[in-house]
């Protein structure tokens, strides 16, 4: 089952009102299109476990259609569930905490949705392009470690098409290559490309902007909407 169209999305952290905003900025229909999110849900953003909700609603409406893919701040989470000290300090030096009251101040545990998350895949792949939340060094994502995956940070990948999100960047960017990067102009249909990493992570969080796309057929278009966060500098 493949839908006339795929949207992506990635890096929401918690900023519900700007995710609606860019959904419905795509069009997005969720009886019919595949949404894809490239991870990192959780964490530093205001409203952390209301985004929980609505994504958690629209994965039981949508099934298969809607793709979940497992970010760093997801695998930090669940690592830190293990009592493990180490794993609990570097989730909340990443900004676990925030995410912890957030549930709690929902009488809820994060904990509680331990399996969810466990069933968040490293990767996603189709035909024509394949997604995961930070980087690949081999075009086959089953062939990069954990580490790549959702950490990387790489740009000198040339495999078959790859979306990313992880690294924020001011405007959404296409690699080919380390020294071959270009600019994804908003609103207007392109050509997909064949190969290369198109990232979409554009710091919402930190009050930049949201950033998403829209894929149909060979084409696709990148849409964003400004974030309700203020700037930091």
């Amino acid at each position: 089952m493949q839908s006339e169209r795929v949207v992506i999305i990635t890096d929401i952290h918690g900023c519900l009102d700007e995710c609606r905003q860019l959904l419905d900025k795509l069009s997005f229909d969720k009886s019919k299109d595949t949404l894809i999110n490239l991870g990192d849900t959780i964490d530093r953003g205001p409203k952390i476990y209301e985004l929980f909700v609505f994504l958690h609603d629209l994965k039981e409406e949508m099934g298969e259609r809607f793709v979940m893919i497992r970010g760093n701040h997801e695998q930090m989470m669940l690592d830190s569930l293990d009592g493990s000290k180490r794993h609990k300090d570097l989730w909340y030096y990443n900004s676990g905490e925030k995410t912890v009251y957030s549930f709690i101040n929902h009488k809820h545990k994060i904990k509680e949705y331990r399996s969810w998350y466990e069933a968040m895949p490293y990767y996603y792949s189709e035909e024509r392009f394949q997604c995961v939340h930070a980087c690949l060094k081999n075009e086959d994502p089953a062939k990069n470690d954990v580490e790549t995956l959702i950490w990387g940070r790489d740009t000198d990948y040339t495999g078959k098409l790859v979306m990313t999100g992880h690294t924020p960047y001011k405007i959404p960017l296409y690699f080919h290559g380390k020294d071959n990067v270009g600019v994804l102009n908003e609103g207007i249909w392109g050509m997909l490309p064949e190969t290369g990493m198109i990232a979409l992570d554009t710091g919402c969080v930190y009050g930049n902007r949201l950033t998403g796309m829209v894929i149909k057929e060979d084409r696709f278009k990148i849409e964003s909407v400004p974030s309700t966060i203020p700037p930091q500098h």
